[in-house]
């Protein structure tokens, strides 16, 4: 087991600085892993640093966690409490209960979409009231 090493605690993040700080992480990967996964990470970094779309920087984390993770177990555990910290996901207009982000991601889902099919798989179990689940619009957002 490989362990990279992070100079800083995961403190309550602030609206640019956790983005920063995830970041960080990211790069510090690149010292300890395999080219091959350098094009994903650069992705990842670039994306948390832009914050204009939160539905691929998740989708980029979880490609990067699936195929890194094993092997570089804290940085992701780190990036995880960064992410779970700032971004939630939401239902919409719906009114449909979501659990929160931080419940969500201690599973080992594959994809958004993983995680939106069995959101809308569980909201629809809870509350049989809701018509069309698959029409639930799921979204991450910033906190």
């Amino acid at each position: 087991m490989s362990i990279c090493s992070t100079h800083f605690l995961v403190s309550p993040p602030t609206a640019k600085s956790w983005r920063s700080d995830a970041a960080r992480i990211v790069e510090d990967l690149f010292r300890c892993t395999s080219s091959d996964a350098w094009d994903k990470l650069l992705d990842l970094r670039e994306n948390l640093l832009q914050g204009n779309d939160w539905e691929e920087t998740l989708d980029l984390f979880l490609a990067c966690r699936e195929r890194l993770e094993a092997e570089h177990y804290l940085p992701f555990y780190r990036l995880r409490r960064l992410i779970t910290n700032s971004l939630s996901l939401e239902a919409g207009a719906s009114q449909a209960h979501v659990a929160p982000l931080r419940e969500i991601l201690r599973r080992k889902h594959r994809s958004l979409d993983d995680i939106k099919r069995t959101l809308r798989r569980e909201i629809f179990e809870h509350d049989l009231r809701q018509a069309g689940m698959d029409r639930i619009p799921l979204r991450v957002v910033e906190r």
